[in-house]
């Protein structure tokens, strides 16, 4: 009986060493590995991978690069303003601006805020736009995160319930992106305005009054004034991620970006 007792508790005792071992071996983080692009409105374009940021020409020359590794993974890029770049990082709760040499000017920290898991720059007065899925709710900040305006309920406002990934501001409108619900569209001063329908849609770029949205492995476009909506790119291939601008329509893939020909 003793001897069954003994080996009883060393099997139990091998089990839970083997168990421990797994699970420290599970927990180990990688390194995060989201790679996308952005373009100016000059024709630069812009590389975000492993937490490091590379500026190109519009001839795809490298002008810059800056890893800034302390800030841990980049979660979005605001390019639109050439001379005033936005890095948010979610994890850390700040976001950080950047000139037009890849070197920090400003960081704000948010978090005084709810939890914040959306960010843009607003281009009329320096401004950012926030989103917190937590409250549902868009805020607007002047450029030391003062709240300018707060609204609230947002999924009460559109009568839905949203999880947008992306948050926008483009000409006189700012847009929320869930893609199982489409684009969310409210005016500069927060007010609800519509929903643009985009079935399937991934992600979406705007560019020229029209919004580009990935649907699997086909890059649609839809404009904002007509309405029409057509199949601009076509890959026989999974890619990362797409950007639209002066450039054409490029597309990244394995940390290479190329010119996709358009349909």
């Amino acid at each position: 009986m003793k001897r069954t007792t003994k080996i009883s508790l060393l099997l139990i005792g091998f089990i839970l060493i083997a168990f421990s071992c797994t699970t420290v071996k599970t927990a180990q983080k990688t390194p995060d590995s989201s790679s996308f692009i952005s373009q100016d409105k000059l024709g630069n374009l812009y590389h975000i991978s492993n937490m490091e940021i590379v500026k190109l020409s519009p001839q795809m020359d490298t002008i810059q690069m800056n890893s800034i590794f302390s800030n841990g993974a980049i979660t979005s890029l605001d390019t639109r303003n050439p001379l005033q770049l936005m890095l948010f990082y979610q994890q850390q709760q700040k976001v950080v601006l950047l000139d037009n040499t890849l070197s920090q000017t400003n960081e704000i920290k948010l978090g005084f805020f709810e939890w914040i898991d959306l960010v843009c720059l607003s281009n009329r007065d320096n401004s950012f736009w926030l989103y917190s899925m937590t409250t549902q709710t868009l805020i607007k900040t002047d450029k030391n995160g003062k709240v300018m305006s707060r609204f609230q309920n947002i999924g009460q406002l559109v009568k839905r319930d949203i999880n947008p990934t992306q948050l926008v501001e483009y000409d006189n409108s700012v847009y929320l992106f869930d893609p199982n619900q489409g684009l969310f569209v409210f005016d500069l001063f927060g007010n609800y305005e519509k929903r643009i329908q985009l079935d399937n849609a991934q992600n979406v770029k705007f560019y020229q009054k029209k919004v580009f949205f990935r649907v699997k492995n086909d890059i649609f476009s839809y404009d904002l004034v007509n309405f029409d909506k057509k199949l601009v790119f076509s890959a026989n291939h999974n890619f990362d991620d797409f950007e639209v601008g002066k450039s054409g329509v490029l597309v990244l893939k394995d940390d290479k970006i190329k010119k996709a020909i358009s349909k």
